[in-house]
């Protein structure tokens, strides 16, 4: 959510429901919620809640959290419980999982979204066809050895996202090589 590499004044908060019962931002196993902390610090009059969740074990952990961010025990291979937030946020998860499970997972995000209105952002590697960062494929390789799973290139978010689950990808953002980008969805 750096400012350089996401526009999130144009592209979320411009436009949002001003309500302060509105879900803002919800971010998707966000471990100890050190991303909304960010976010907050960087943000701090975005309008709507912040929605901390993860795992009861990753909950339990969090020891110093802003309190107006909103500490939620999900499990998200079940039905997102905050519908209609402004953003869902996705950071280094869906790059643990073959794409079966991505599917699954983005598929309960995808019933939650409003149309017209959500976004879905995923803040993951884009490796590129060739040339990619040592890195970024020292991860894949990892990724695949212990989870088979992968750092996906563009065209393979692209099939995961937009034929198999039905969103569409409005822009990938990058911060440049070696770094993770921001996949903006969007409902179709």
């Amino acid at each position: 959510m750096d400012p350089g590499v996401y526009p999130v004044k144009e592209r979320l908060v411009d436009g949002a429901d001003l309500s302060p019962d509105s879900p803002f931002l919800v971010d998707i196993g966000g471990n100890v919620g050190h991303d909304l902390a960010r976010f907050h610090c960087r943000y701090p009059n975005t309008p709507g809640k912040l929605i901390l969740q993860d795992l009861p074990m990753m909950i339990r952990q969090i020891k110093d959290l802003d309190p107006t961010i909103i500490r939620m025990e999900y499990d998200f291979h079940h039905e997102q419980p905050v519908k209609g937030a402004r953003a869902y946020y996705i950071h280094s998860t869906l790059h643990n999982w073959p794409d079966d499970v991505c599917e699954s997972i983005l598929a309960r995000v995808k019933e939650a979204m409003k149309p017209g209105y959500s976004r879905l952002l995923i803040n993951e590697n884009v490796m590129p066809h060739i040339g990619a960062h040592w890195e970024t494929t020292g991860l894949d390789m990892i990724m695949l050895a212990l989870f088979s799973s992968e750092e996906r290139t563009s065209p393979a978010w692209y099939d995961l996202i937009e034929k198999r689950v039905g969103l569409k990808i409005v822009q990938i953002w990058s911060a440049g090589e070696g770094v993770e980008s921001v996949i903006e969805c969007e409902l179709v």
